[in-house]
């Protein structure tokens, strides 16, 4: 048979390792020096100008890019027999 395992323990070094590993992935967070964090953020910031400069601008909006104004004038109904119909006379 297997080995006999206190649950109650189990659990709390499971929390104990667990509390001890995220302490590692803080003192490697925040345990930096000035230089090691201005460094990195200067990095971060180079790479942001970096994407931004890849984008795309926005075409200028001219007369050309507008769609057609639509009125009741220039529908055609494609349904609508050659005469028109009582709804349709004003």
């Amino acid at each position: 048979m297997g080995d006999l395992v206190n649950l109650r323990q189990a659990r709390k070094r499971k929390q104990r390792d667990e509390k001890a590993r995220k302490a590692d992935q803080n003192r490697l967070l925040h345990g930096r020096t000035r230089g090691e964090r201005t460094l990195t953020e200067h990095e971060r910031q180079n790479a942001d100008k970096q994407h931004d400069g890849h984008k795309r601008e926005k075409p200028i909006s001219g007369e050309q890019d507008q769609a057609p104004e639509v009125s009741e004038n220039n529908v055609v109904s494609i349904f609508a027999s050659d005469e028109p119909s009582n709804s349709e006379v004003k």
